[in-house]
C-alpha cells in the first residue's frame, strides 16, 4: 500500500464532484503553508537558541568557525580591506556570507567578538537545509504524519543541531547539496530544465563552501545522461546530444566555480589551490599536528564506526530502500543518493588517503541519507516513462481511514529505523577518540569533571579576552603589530579588540614586505605564538626569544597546558633585522 494521506480523498458526501478539487487546492496549499511556516519557525528557534547558548552562555567558538568568520571580518575591518583579504585556503562562501552582518559590527561588536554572525548564518543556512529536506519529502507525496516525523529525526539529531548553531561549514553545505537533491529528484520525475538548472546552480554555489559538491557532480552527469538518453526520442545520435546537452548543464556552474576561484587564487597567491599547496592547508597542518593517522584498516574502521553511531540501523535502511526502490521502480531515490552519497563518499576516500582529519562532523552526511532513505520507502513511486498520474488517481479513492493507518505505520517505521540515530550520534559526540572535534568544545557543558582539555576550552575565551584587553590597554595605531591569522586562536584575538586595524595580517597585501623589516614600514611590535608550525612570524624568526639582538619580549599570555591555545609572548621590534 503506498503510504499517502494528503492525497485527494474524494469521498466526501458533502462537496460536490465539480466542487471538491477545488475546495481541495485550497485547503492543502492553506496548510502546506502552515506546515512549512512551523517547520521553518522552528527549526530556526531551536538552532538560533542554540547559536546563542554557545556564544553567551558557554562562550564555546570553534577555532574554525572563528577563522572563517574573521575570513570575512578582514575585508571590511582589518588596516587593509579588500575583497581578497577573504583569503583562499578555504572555500569563501561563509565568510563572504557573513560580511552584511558583520557591516554592523560597530553597532553591536559581539557580531565579531561573540561570533554571532558566524552563528546566525549557521543558524539560517541549517534551516534552509531541513526546509529542502521537507520539500524533498513532501515533493515525493510522503504523508503528512511520516513526513514531519522524518524531518524532525533530521532536524533534532545531534550533530545537525550542534552544527546549526556553531558556525561552521556544515550547515551551508548541507543546505547547497539538500537543495541540488530535491531539484534533481525533481528533474528526474518532471524531465524540466528549470530543476535541472536549480540542481547545477546549487552544486555551483555548493563547491564554493566545501569541495564534495566536485564529487556530487561527477556522481550524478552519468545519471543525467543516462536518464535524458533513456527518456528522449529519435534516432542514437539525437539522444546522445540531447544527453551531452543535460550533463553540460548540470556541471557547468561548478566547473565555472571550480576554475574561477582557482584562476582568482593563482593570480592573486600564485598557486591555484592552496587548500592543498599553501602551508596553510590541510595537507601542512595534518603533518604538523603529528598525530597517529594509524593503518589503513584502522581508518577504515574509524569510518565505519563513525557511520554506524550516525544511523545504527543503515544497513537495514539501505536493504530496505533498494527493494522498495526496485519493486516500485522508483526513480527519484537515485538523485539524492547521486548528490549526497557522491558528498559522503568523497569523505571517505579523503580520509582513506589521510587528506583530511579524523573529526566527526565529515560525517554528517550520513543523517539526511539515512532519513531521505526511510522516506523513499513511503513515497509516491515515479517510474522513468511515466507519469504520477494514474497513480495519483488511484489513490484519490483511498478510503480516508486507510490513508490514516498507512501514515500512523509509516510513522511507526521512521521511528523505529531513525530513532537510535539520535542517542548513536549523542555518545559519539561525547566521546573524544570518535569526536575530538567536538568533545573539546563541549565536553565541559556536560561533563561534572571535565579534562583538562575541556576545563582549558572553558577557560579560553576569557583567556582571549586578557589578551586583547591588553592589547587594546596599549593603544597601538594602526600597522603597529605584526601577527599571524593563521595561528588558530590570533583569528579570536583580531575580533576582539576594539581597533583591529592595528595588526598588521597575513591577509594584507603587504604583509611579507612588513614582516621582512618591521621597522622600515613602522611596525614596532610581533604577536607570536609559541609552535613554529603555525606562525609564519616564527617560521622566519625561529630565534625570536632565544637571544635574537633585534627584538626584546615585553609580555608573555601564557595560557594552560594541554589546550587548544598555548598563549603568545608579545616582541617590541628595537633594530632591523639582521643588523640592517
Amino acid at each position: 500500500m503506498t503510504l499517502l494521506s494528503d492525497a485527494p480523498v474524494v469521498a466526501s458526501t458533502t462537496v460536490s464532484a465539480a466542487t471538491a478539487p477545488a475546495i481541495y487546492k485550497r485547503s492543502k496549499t492553506r496548510f502546506s503553508r502552515i506546515e512549512c511556516g512551523s517547520v521553518l519557525g522552528v527549526s530556526f528557534a531551536a538552532y538560533f537558541a542554540v547559536s546563542m547558548l554557545l556564544d553567551f552562555k558557554y562562550l564555546s567558538f570553534q577555532g574554525d568557525a572563528v577563522a572563517r568568520m574573521a575570513n570575512g571580518f578582514y575585508v571590511i575591518h582589518s588596516r587593509d580591506p579588500h575583497l581578497a583579504a577573504v583569503g583562499f585556503v578555504w572555500n569563501p562562501l561563509s565568510s563572504f556570507a557573513v560580511i552584511p552582518l558583520l557591516a554592523f559590527n560597530s553597532i553591536w561588536p559581539v557580531l565579531a567578538s561573540h561570533n554571532v554572525a558566524g552563528t546566525t548564518v549557521s543558524a539560517l543556512a541549517m534551516t534552509g537545509a531541513v526546509y529542502q529536506l521537507h520539500s524533498l519529502l513532501r515533493e515525493w507525496r510522503v504523508a503528512a504524519l511520516p513526513r514531519l516525523v522524518l524531518t524532525a529525526i533530521f532536524a533534532f539529531n545531534p550533530m545537525i543541531l550542534y552544527n546549526g548553531g556553531n558556525g561552521m561549514s556544515e550547515a551551508l553545505y548541507l543546505f547547497t547539496m539538500l537543495a541540488a537533491s530535491r531539484y534533481l529528484s525533481r528533474w528526474l520525475v518532471e524531465g524540466d530544465l528549470p530543476s535541472l538548472v536549480y540542481t547545477a546552480v546549487a552544486l555551483g554555489v555548493g563547491y564554493l563552501e566545501r569541495s564534495e559538491p566536485v564529487a556530487a557532480a561527477i556522481c550524478a552527469a552519468p545519471l543525467v545522461f543516462w536518464v535524458t538518453f533513456i527518456r528522449s526520442s529519435g534516432d542514437r545520435r539525437k539522444r546522445i546530444w540531447l544527453a551531452l546537452t543535460d550533463s553540460t548543464v548540470l556541471v557547468i556552474p561548478i566547473l565555472t566555480s571550480f576554475v574561477s576561484w582557482a584562476v582568482v587564487s593563482y593570480v592573486i597567491t600564485g598557486q591555484p589551490f592552496q587548500q592543498f599547496q599553501s602551508k596553510y592547508g590541510n595537507a601542512t597542518l595534518i603533518a604538523n599536528a603529528h598525530e597517529a593517522v594509524g593503518t589503513l584498516h584502522s581508518r577504515l574502521m574509524h569510518e565505519v564506526k563513525a557511520i554506524t553511531y550516525m544511523a545504527p540501523l543503515l544497513i537495514v535502511i539501505i536493504v530496505a530502500a533498494l527493494v522498495v526502490a526496485v519493486i516500485r521502480r522508483n526513480i527519484g531515490v537515485l538523485g539524492f543518493a547521486a548528490i549526497l552519497g557522491g558528498g559522503l563518499g568523497f569523505t571517505l576516500l579523503s580520509y582513506l588517503e589521510n587528506a583530511i582529519f579524523p573529526w566527526y562532523r565529515y560525517y554528517i552526511m550520513v543523517a539526511p541519507i539515512a532519513v531521505l532513505l526511510v522516506g523513499s520507502m513511503f513515497a509516491l513511486p515515479t517510474r522513468l516513462r511515466g507519469s504520477p498520474g494514474a497513480v495519483a488517481e488511484r489513490l484519490a479513492t483511498m478510503r480516508t481511514a486507510s490513508a490514516a493507518l498507512a501514515a500512523i505505520g509509516a510513522a511507526i517505521v521512521a521511528v523505529v529505523l531513525l530513532g537510535p540515530s539520535i542517542p548513536g550520534t549523542a555518545k559519539a559526540m561525547d566521546n573524544y577518540n570518535m569526536a575530538p572535534d567536538v568533545v573539546g568544545y563541549t565536553g565541559y557543558i556536560f561533563h561534572s569533571h571535565p579534562t583538562p582539555l575541556e576545563t582549558s576550552a572553558k577557560h579560553e575565551y576569557a583567556q582571549i579576552r586578557t589578551v586583547s584587553d591588553f592589547l587594546d590597554a596599549q593603544r597601538f595605531p594602526n600597522g603597529d603589530v605584526v601577527a599571524d591569522t593563521a595561528n588558530s586562536c590570533i583569528p579570536n584575538v583580531v575580533t576582539n579588540v576594539s581597533n583591529p586595524r592595528m595588526f598588521v595580517i597575513h591577509n594584507d597585501r603587504d604583509f611579507e614586505k612588513v614582516l621582512a623589516d618591521p621597522l622600515t614600514f613602522q611596525a614596532h611590535y610581533l604577536l607570536v605564538g609559541f609552535a613554529i608550525d603555525d606562525d609564519a612570524v616564527l617560521a622566519i624568526y625561529p630565534n625570536l626569544g632565544s637571544g635574537t639582538p633585534w627584538a626584546k619580549l615585553v609580555h608573555t599570555f601564557k595560557f594552560p597546558a594541554g589546550g587548544f591555545c598555548d598563549g603568545f609572548r608579545l616582541f617590541r621590534v628595537i633594530g632591523h633585522p639582521g643588523g640592517r
